[in-house]
């Protein structure tokens, strides 16, 4: 099965634009395409390389051009010539790779350029012995997806329902940039929305002698500063302050000059908070209450997998989403190309991001029954971890290292708002101590700790996952009330459907009835629970996924399984309703 963007996909010309709007120097040199691909189970590089693979689809996709089921002992080689010109006289580059699952060896010339484990965050080396004409670029990657160590989100060897077809290899954009020999690794931008102003702080290898920091507002100057020694520096914005919402997605523009090196990045000037209204805590926005109401993103497409086909699909979809009434996306287990988030940030989405859960294979009847039972919920007895796939310290050991890789990766985007630390128990373990680093790392997000259940009462949400029947929920005022996954209601498109089979939590006979069933949803289901002081609401979910058919849109994007207009409608009540009892 392919989306029409797969269709049109140019091996020559993969995802070709900037990967990271957020940090983007003058120039850099896109990686994506062919290269020459080898599959063995050997870790040595291949003798012979007879296969040609499109980078960055994943070995198992269409895209890919290998479609091919990767074992546990396989070998993935990669190669790439990079052509050096003949005047090359030692400059330094900056190789990154966005995503690759799970281990990853990068070799340039034979010297090991960076070694990377995990399969969601990005990572980079640099390439030290670049020399004038051809250089060996040699990937070398191991993928064992049922690995009790690593993330693995929704990927299963024996997937079907919920579960969908492994990721290996390399899965995002791979790219490289020219950097001088003091350069900046990274920058956190702070918006004070309340002072008006703007925190920023440059991590800077070398020693900063000249800087420049610049705010840009509709391509004028608005505010400018020098960095401390410290790599500090604070911009008042109070002559040009505009916020951010869904409604008014302004970004100010950022240049940012150390020594000899510069970048571009934005930011947006809001707030992310709790507040009080009438005895329940509640969602806001810029000090305002807001109402979130999301659909569930999982980030797969039929032809790529977890791989977008092209810039367009993704900005289709998160379209498709505002055209819909829905003002946030629930990114569910998946960390998306950062492009992604770019999109929410300037067409005004916000974001739920997940972290990317593992451990062990999960008790199928012990989760599946979880919604009906109820249990005596304690994720630091070594016991209960084990239950939950995280019976393994190293496995533990890995999730905690991802936590910082994962803040330091999106913390900057404004769009996100919400961090979800723990799905339905899935490797679930020592909430409190995640959570106590979460924050210690990023105190300016909310987070819910337990979406759906095994909650320990902690985080900023109070979060339900109900399917199977109509939602009753009660307000503690202690947090913020959610519905975080409900609906799942299904109706095969022939076709326009992965497979034969079709999973869903509520069945419709067709398009017309379905459509009833999600506006009802919005309007019986999640409308009610406003006066309790429910905050947000997500819907399962945006597309169809393999025999998942409980989407709005078909896998393939082909069909929009609902009536727009109807459901844009009922958004539109349920964020009235949601202002009237909050005013």
């Amino acid at each position: 099965m392919f989306t029409e963007e797969g269709l049109k996909l140019d091996p020559a010309s993969v995802l070709p634009e900037h990967p990271n709007p957020i940090f983007e120097r003058p120039g850099f040199i896109s990686l994506n395409g062919e290269w020459d691909f080898a599959i063995d189970q050997n870790q040595n590089p291949p003798a012979k390389y007879d296969l040609k693979i499109v980078v960055p689809f994943a070995v198992e996709t269409p895209l890919s051009g290998i479609e091919r089921r990767v074992k546990k002992n396989d070998h993935l080689h990669y190669r790439r010539i990079i052509t050096m010109p003949e005047n090359y006289n030692g400059e330094l580059y900056l190789l990154h790779f966005d995503a690759v699952d799970q281990i990853c060896y990068v070799y340039l010339n034979g010297m090991l350029v960076c070694h990377h484990e995990g399969g969601y965050t990005p990572f980079s080396g640099i390439l030290k012995n670049l020399v004038p004409g051809d250089n060996e670029l040699w990937v070398e990657v191991m993928d064992d997806t049922d690995s009790e160590i690593y993330p693995r989100g929704k990927q299963m060897n024996q997937n079907g329902g919920i579960w969908y077809t492994p990721t290996s290899g390399i899965w995002q954009p791979v790219w490289m940039e020219k950097i001088p020999e003091e350069y900046i690794l990274g920058f956190r931008t702070i918006p004070n929305f309340d002072r008006k102003n703007v925190f920023i702080h440059v991590n800077f290898k070398g020693f900063i002698s000249s800087s420049k920091v610049q705010a840009f507002a509709n391509g004028s100057l608005v505010g400018e500063g020098q960095l401390d020694e410290k790599g500090d520096v604070t911009i008042d914005l109070a002559d040009s302050f505009h916020p951010w919402s869904p409604d008014d997605p302004f970004l100010y523009d950022l240049k940012i000059r150390v020594n000899e090196d510069e970048a571009k990045s934005y930011f947006a000037m809001r707030k992310i908070s709790s507040t009080e209204v009438n005895g329940h805590k509640i969602f806001a926005l810029n000090n305002r209450p807001l109402f979130l109401s999301g659909v569930l993103d999982q980030g797969y497409y039929p032809d790529g997998g977890l791989t977008p086909p092209s810039e367009k699909a993704m900005v289709d979809d998160i379209e498709l989403i505002k055209r819909l009434g829905f003002n946030m996306i629930r990114k569910h287990i998946k960390l998306e190309l950062r492009r992604w988030y770019y999109h929410c940030d300037r067409l005004g989405i916000v974001v739920i991001q997940d972290f990317v859960n593992g451990g062990s294979p999960y008790k199928k009847l012990f989760i599946n029954l979880r919604p009906f039972i109820v249990w005596q919920e304690d994720d630091k007895d070594p016991k209960k971890q084990k239950i939950l796939g995280r019976g393994n310290a190293d496995s533990r050991k890995h999730f905690v290292n991802e936590i910082p890789e994962t803040v330091n990766a999106l913390v900057n985007y404004p769009c996100i708002a919400i961090w979800t630390l723990f799905n339905e128990g899935w490797g679930q373990f020592d909430t409190i101590k995640n959570l106590d680093l979460l924050m210690l790392l990023d105190s300016t997000h909310l987070v819910d700790a337990n979406s759906g259940w095994f909650d320990q009462g902690v985080g900023d949400f109070c979060s339900h996952h109900i399917y199977f029947k109509k939602p009753r929920l009660k307000n503690d005022g202690r947090r913020i009330l959610s519905l975080t996954e409900f609906g799942g209601y299904s109706c095969r498109v022939e076709d326009h459907s992965f497979a034969p089979k079709a999973f869903g939590y509520r069945g419709f006979k067709d398009l017309p009835s379905l459509s009833k069933g999600i506006v009802s949803l919005l309007t019986e289901h999640a409308l009610p629970l406003v006066k309790e002081g429910l905050s947000a609401s997500v819907l399962t979910q945006l597309s169809d996924v393999e025999e998942e058919v409980n989407g709005l849109i078909t896998y393939d994007r082909a069909v929009i399984k609902v009536d727009g207009k109807e459901v844009a409608e009922a958004n539109r009540k349920l964020v009235h309703a949601y202002d009237e009892v909050n005013e």
